[in-house]
């Protein structure tokens, strides 16, 4: 049986990627930066995520 997996639309996901993509040096600041992280992925999803919210 043959399968053909595709990707999802995930629209959020892919604008924070290109965010990441033009990051040059330590994103947050963080002392002892490694690169990605929770909260680098944090602070570049959460203004969108709070905005979009409806009241």
């Amino acid at each position: 049986m043959m399968i053909d997996r595709k990707i999802g639309f995930a629209p959020r996901t892919t604008a924070a990627a290109k965010d990441i993509a033009q990051l040059q040096g330590p994103c947050v600041g963080c002392s002892d930066c490694r690169g990605l992280c929770a909260a680098l992925i944090e602070a570049l999803t959460l203004p969108d995520i709070i905005l979009s919210k409806k009241a």
